[in-house]
């Protein structure tokens, strides 16, 4: 009997050594999956020592071997299992949608489903949306020369990941210019979250060529894409106040933690996401003073200033912050600092650029500029600012040298905060925290921009195009 048994016995301690070797030199290479950062965490000590200890059981009586064995293979099957359902189940709401990019610091993940849940002051709906092949927002490409292309350009108000499909600016305003030009009209929603207008600039220069539009229309938050030009550091101006090239880099930490976020286990990821919103609920206060801090103006003018002496006083070149939008407090509030007045002539430097890349492309060019809620109504959650302390403030503050680089590079413009202002415009964004528009306030802007470039498009379907736009 016991000749009869030696073989099996031979296979499973051989196996119990095979295992522990195998997730021992996992610990040790230090893949990310379950790795985490570079360098041996906790995680990777837990993985080594059980290990160790499986090669250890191989010495134990067979009987216990067989036991420890019939345990690991259990545990390693269950927990391929539980990775597979986690990518079914949870893969769209917690898989990011973003990679590093060297020019554009960071860009969608082509065809990619993704989710996400409005807060509860805006309902609780989960909302999902599709990053097609060409990394933009909605479904593919049509066909080169089957309808007058739209391309429209701009950060999380144009992304707008937290609205369905068809309550988008960008669809909305296709159906509003299909009806008005008589013709098929393509919309290609190009926007992306936490983008600056910088980012657009590079962005225009790559895709334009390809993707050959009728149209271009480049919307501005005025709320934060001032101070997105001093977070993201691709241009700063030269002596002559003319847009220079800067010679960025992405902070380790930061390029790390986007490149790990692809690579990292969905099954880790869910259960860090679970015990950080179990702390949350411990925490309140904690999470409460964090959310505070965005209507602050005391820390929005101090981190203001931050950001503009670590770039343009210090000549720090290196990107800390790619996806936290402050409100530009300095622009709207001390419209006369140094850091007010940088900001400005910076912003129409770029837009001027931005212009030259849609008039070298041959592409009529039309901007929308959006008014943080705060400044168009008193009934926002913020609350009204203090006049006696802010004597300078005005909410147009921060649309007002939009529009005026505008009128003066000859670029037709929609400027929301007039006819925002005119209604209820508490009605037109969300609340709680979020401050995006909300279907009617991308509705009541579509049909205004539909208005201003109805006209600007060619009349008709287009002759078909000798090669692909895609």
């Amino acid at each position: 009997m016991n000749q009869s048994r030696m073989p099996l016995g031979r296979v499973v301690r051989a196996l119990l050594l095979l295992l522990g070797a195998l997730l021992l030199a996992y610990a040790i290479s230090d893949h990310p999956f379950y790795g985490g950062e570079p360098g041996f965490g906790r995680l990777q000590s837990l993985i080594a020592a059980v290990g160790v200890a499986l090669a250890v059981a191989a010495a134990l009586p067979l009987r216990f071997a067989e036991r420890v064995l019939l345990v690991a293979v259990t545990c390693l099957v269950m927990l391929a299992l539980a990775e597979a359902a986690a990518a079914i189940v949870l893969g769209q709401s917690i898989r990011p949608i973003y990679q590093t990019d060297e020019r554009l610091i960071f860009k969608f993940i082509p065809d990619r489903q993704s989710v996400m849940k409005r807060l509860p002051a805006n309902g609780g709906t989960v909302v999902g949306h599709r990053i097609n092949t060409d990394g933009f927002r909605g479904e593919e490409l049509l066909p080169a020369g089957s309808a007058r292309r739209v391309v429209i350009y701009g950060d999380s108000f144009i992304h707008a990941s937290y609205t369905p499909d068809d309550e988008t600016f960008a669809v909305v305003l296709g159906r509003q210019l299909q009806a008005a030009a008589g013709a098929r009209i393509e919309v290609v929603n190009a926007g992306v979250s936490s983008y600056g207008p910088d980012q657009i600039i590079l962005k225009m220069e790559d895709e334009l060529p390809r993707l050959r539009p009728d149209l271009v229309v480049v919307s501005v938050f005025a709320g934060n894409d001032y101070g997105d030009l001093m977070r993201n550091k691709l241009f700063r101006l030269g002596a002559d106040g003319r847009l220079v090239a800067n010679r960025w880099t992405l902070d380790p930490a930061v390029r790390s933690k986007l490149e790990l976020s692809q690579r990292e286990s969905l099954l880790l990821r869910a259960l860090r996401q679970m015990l950080g919103s179990f702390r949350s609920r411990g925490g309140a206060d904690g999470a409460a003073n964090e959310a505070a801090k965005f209507s602050d103006w005391d820390f929005l003018l101090a981190e203001a200033e931050r950001e503009y002496r670590s770039f343009i006083v210090d000549g720090n070149d290196v990107v800390t912050n790619t996806h936290v939008d402050y409100y530009s407090a300095d622009v709207s509030l001390q419209p006369e600092s140094p850091s007010a007045r940088y900001k400005v002539a910076l912003m129409r430097a770029v837009l001027q650029r931005i212009r030259d890349v849609a008039r070298a492309q041959g592409v009529p060019l039309a901007f929308l500029f959006i008014p943080h809620p705060n400044d168009v109504t008193d009934k926002y959650d913020w609350g009204p600012v203090d006049r006696a302390r802010f004597p300078s403030y005005d909410g147009r503050n921060q649309t007002a040298p939009l529009e005026d680089a505008a009128r003066s590079l000859g670029v037709p413009f929609v400027n929301l905060y007039e006819p925002y202002r005119a209604v209820d415009a508490s009605q037109l964004y969300f609340r709680g925290g979020d401050d995006h528009w909300n279907a009617a306030g991308q509705r009541m802007a579509a049909e205004l921009m539909a208005r201003l470039t109805a006209p600007m498009l060619p009349p008709g379907l287009p002759a078909a195009a000798s090669a692909p736009a895609r």
